[in-house]
Formats: structure tokens, C-alpha cells, sequence
């Protein structure tokens, strides 16, 4: 049984024994009781979280498998596991706010995050293509009824009906590409990626199959990401859905993507790294492509928005790019770079959703002239949502400004023209981002609200508030004590890339 290993699984099996017990729980309740579907949840994913750092402290830098070597546990994927625990929580948190305002659903929304939750937690550990689409698919299946649960808002319905239908084309792309890539490897293993003949494909351009299959499962990747041209679902689904399903998206969602694209690409760069697709031009040349367009377009495009989601999702899609900047550098430092990059990005994005939601509550809109005169009402909203556009924008000493900088730094490290054109784009990118950023905080500071009456303080849920300082707090903390955090993103990326196949 030691192939099997199921105790490896740990935070999984606490997650679906949670499931099971809040299912119970919840269709036995009466039901005016609401409190305790979220406490439920809540301490599942806690004791889940708990488990990973225990995890943490036994694995070290080795690896341990399970499941006859499909599901694995090391450095990278329990470092992911603890972003997508926390951003759970985070979530819950918002979430205890805002269905205060809905007057039923409240344990299948619970439940709903929890399955979410559990498909991202083997998402992490998943070592072959099957496990990779039924994890992304248990995510995929359980956003797709978020997105659409304010059954009675016309835009949440229509905000889960394009996610299921773009959604649908992105799970065919995905599964289409591991046919083909099953057909040239013979194999469903991650690691057959990395064989000798195929890394050989990769980098010299022969194995049309294996490509093509290549090809097609990024393409499948990209539409979870919100790379272009896969990301026309994502301002009209972040507007639509509710403020936390909208986090719980930007973050959760999307660093899940990207940690299956991280584990496809490190397959594809040979046991030792460097080869196969780092030293493959036309596929290098692509990534670029796709990073700058990203970023380009996000950043453009959340300039004209007068709907904070709206704007908050083309920035989604800018940072998407940012991220794939790293991705392009195809080493331990691109790839520890990513790893910041997200770690940062938790407190930052979910920090500012929180405003969101209060403030959602408080003025019943998302327009972004409801922000003028915040900086009055209420100092720590105002303050938590300044410090959030800024990390986002990347103005130092702000956790986001050194993930950008460790992305740009890989990105030049690698002393090409091409690396040197995708900074430069990026450069330009982080200054546009400033613009819309700054008009959103000249608002909350140097505008007066429409009524010309005093506006009394806005009133702050108590879980609420603990998550807005947990986020500030993460906020500063990755940006002026930054070295520890870099340093567990650099060790991360370290055993991720000398345990392949191993």
C-alpha cells in the first residue's frame, strides 16, 4: 500500500469530509439558520491549511507521491496549496458579508467553494493529464454555478452563462491537446513530457503531433487564465457575479491555471532544464507574444471603465500577462518570480474586493463615482483600497512592486532582443496602469460624494475587518520584509524544477 500513499492527501480528504458533513448539516437545518454552513467551511479549509504546513515541515525540499505516482507533494505545490487555503478563507470572510443581503443558498454556496477549493488543492499535486482535467474540472463545474447564483440577477445568469459556454470551449481545446499529447508520448504521466526524444521535438521542431497537442493544451490553459485572445468571458463574468465569487476568481481561478501551465512547461524543458522549450525559438517568441498582448490589452482596456469589476477584470487580465512574463523567462528565476508575483497578488486583489463588497452593500451599484469622499467615510476602507491599487500598480514599497520587479528582472536576465522588447512593453503597461489607478484614489481623496448632505461612517462587518487588516497587513508585509517571502518563492521554484520525474 505504500504506492498508494493516501495519507499524502491529507488536506483533500479534510476537505471532502467537510463537504460530506456540510452537506449533512445543511439539508437537516432549519432554514433561518445561516451561521453555520460558513463556520463549517470555514474550519474545514482551516484544519486543510493546517495540515499543509504540517506537510511543509515533513516533506523539506524532497517529494513525496501517492496514487501509484499520478498525485504528488513537494515544496511548489504545498506553497500553492497555502495561496489557495487563505484565499478560501479570505473569501468566506467576504462572503459572511454579503449574504447577509441573499435569503437562501447559503450552504450550497459553502459548498460550492469548498468542492472549488478541493480541486485546486490536487490541481497542486496532480502528476498526469487525467488528474489535470478532473481537478480543472471540479473548479471550472463549481464556478460556473457561482458565477450564475444570483439566480434572480439578469446579469449574474447572463455572467454564468458565457462562463459556461467559453468554459466549455476552453475544456475541449485542453482535452483535445492531451489526446494528441497521449498519442505521441503514450503515456497520461506529466513527466513522459520530459523523455530525451520529446524534449528533442520540442526544441528542434519535429514530432508534429506532439506540438500540436502542445499547442492545443495551452490553448485550453490560456482561456483559465484569461490570456489574449481567451479573454473576452472575463469583464462581462466579473461584473456579473458576486463580488466574492468575482475574488475568489481573480485569484483562486486564475493561480490555479497557472500553476497546470507551470507544471506543462517545466515538463517540456527536459529532467535537467534549459532544453525543449527553452531553447525552442518559435514557441519563446509566442509566450512573449501572448504576455504582451495580455498585458497591453488588460491595461488598455480597464482605462475606460466607470464600473470598478469591470475595470478590476481587465486588470485581471493585465496582471495575467505580467504572470506569463515570468513564465516567459523558462528558469528558476521566472519561475520563483511567478511564484511572488501570486503570493503578492493574494492580499493585494482580495483586499480590495472586500472594499468592494462593503461598499456594494453600502451604495447598491459598483460604479466608481461612489468612491468619491471614501477617504471620509471610512479611513480604513479608504486606506486598505489605496494600498491595494497601488501594490497593484506597483508603486514601492508594496508587495506588487517587487513582484513586478522580479518578473522584469528574470525577463532581462535573459539578454535577447526579444526579452528586452517584452520589458519595454511591460514598462509602458505599468504606466498606464498608474493612470486608472490614480483617477480611482484621487476619487476617494479629492472628491466630494453627489449628496451634499454629511454621510454617516460606513459599518464594517467584525470577520469583515479582520480580512481587510489581514490583507493590508500581507500587502506591506511582502513588500517591506520581502525576503523571506522571495526566498520561500526561490526555494519553491528550486525543488520544482530538480524533483521532475523523480
Amino acid at each position: 500500500m505504500a504506492d498508494w500513499n493516501i495519507l499524502a492527501a491529507a488536506p483533500e480528504w479534510i476537505l471532502a469530509g467537510t463537504s460530506l458533513l456540510l452537506l449533512w448539516v445543511d439539508a437537516r437545518a432549519h432554514r433561518n439558520r445561516r451561521g453555520s454552513p460558513g463556520g463549517i467551511a470555514a474550519t474545514g479549509v482551516a484544519l486543510a491549511t493546517v495540515a499543509v504546513l504540517v506537510q511543509t515541515l515533513a516533506v523539506g525540499a524532497g517529494k513525496e507521491r501517492a496514487f501509484l505516482g499520478a498525485y504528488a507533494v513537494d515544496a511548489f505545490s504545498l506553497l500553492f496549496k497555502l495561496l489557495f487555503g487563505l484565499t478560501s478563507l479570505l473569501v468566506m470572510a467576504m462572503a459572511n458579508t454579503w449574504l447577509k443581503r441573499v435569503d437562501r443558498g447559503h450552504g450550497e454556496f459553502h459548498l460550492l467553494l469548498l468542492f472549488a477549493t478541493m480541486g485546486m488543492y490536487f490541481v497542486a499535486s496532480v502528476e498526469d493529464f487525467a488528474g489535470l482535467f478532473v481537478s480543472l474540472e471540479l473548479i471550472t463545474v463549481s464556478f460556473y454555478c457561482l458565477a450564475a447564483f444570483k439566480r434572480n440577477d439578469e446579469r449574474s445568469v447572463e455572467a454564468g452563462v458565457k462562463y459556461v459556454v467559453l468554459g466549455s470551449f476552453a475544456s475541449a481545446f485542453l482535452l483535445f491537446g492531451i489526446a494528441f499529447l497521449y498519442g505521441a508520448t503514450g503515456s497520461l504521466r506529466l513527466d513522459a513530457l520530459a523523455e530525451a526524444s520529446h524534449v528533442r521535438d520540442l526544441q528542434y521542431g519535429g514530432g508534429p503531433l506532439l506540438q500540436f497537442g502542445l499547442l492545443l493544451t495551452l490553448v485550453g490553459l490560456g482561456f483559465k487564465i484569461a490570456a489574449v485572445p481567451f479573454q473576452v468571458w472575463t469583464p462581462d463574468v466579473y461584473e456579473g457575479a458576486a463580488s466574492p465569487v468575482t475574488a475568489f476568481l481573480a485569484m483562486g481561478s486564475k493561480a490555479a491555471g497557472f500553476t497546470l501551465l507551470l507544471k506543462v512547461v517545466r515538463a517540456c524543458l527536459g529532467p535537467a532544464g534549459g532544453a525543449g522549450l527553452a531553447q525552442a525559438g518559435p514557441w519563446i517568441a509566442l509566450i512573449a507574444v501572448l504576455s504582451a498582448a495580455t498585458l497591453l490589452y488588460g491595461n488598455l482596456g480597464a482605462m475606460w471603465q466607470g464600473n470598478i469589476k469591470r475595470l478590476l477584470g481587465y486588470s485581471s487580465i493585465g496582471h495575467g500577462g505580467y504572470v506569463l512574463m515570468g513564465v516567459f523567462a523558462l528558469d528558476q528565476a521566472g519561475f520563483a518570480a511567478v511564484l511572488y508575483y501570486l503570493l503578492a497578488y493574494l492580499f493585494t486583489v482580495l483586499g480590495v474586493f472586500s472594499v468592494v463588497v462593503v461598499m456594494s452593500g453600502e451604495t447598491k451599484s459598483h460604479r466608481i463615482e461612489d468612491y468619491a469622499g471614501l477617504g471620509r467615510r471610512s479611513p480604513l476602507l479608504a486606506l486598505v483600497l489605496t494600498c491595494g491599487f497601488l501594490s497593484l500598480a506597483g508603486v514601492p514599497p508594496l508587495g506588487g512592486f517587487f513582484g513586478k520587479f522580479l518578473v522584469f528582472r528574470a525577463v532581462v536576465a535573459k539578454g535577447t532582443t526579444l526579452a528586452y522588447s517584452l520589458a519595454f512593453v511591460g514598462a509602458a503597461g505599468v504606466v498606464i496602469s498608474l493612470y486608472y489607478y490614480l483617477m480611482v484614489v484621487r476619487r476617494i481623496y479629492m472628491e466630494e460624494g453627489k449628496s451634499s448632505e454629511p454621510q454617516p461612517p460606513i459599518a464594517i462587518a467584525p470577520v469583515l475587518r479582520v480580512a481587510l487588516y489581514g490583507c493590508l497587513t500581507g500587502v506591506l508585509l511582502t513588500g517591506i520584509f520581502m525576503g523571506p517571502f522571495i526566498g520561500l518563492a526561490e526555494s519553491a521554484a528550486g525543488a520544482f524544477l530538480a524533483l521532475v520525474g523523480r
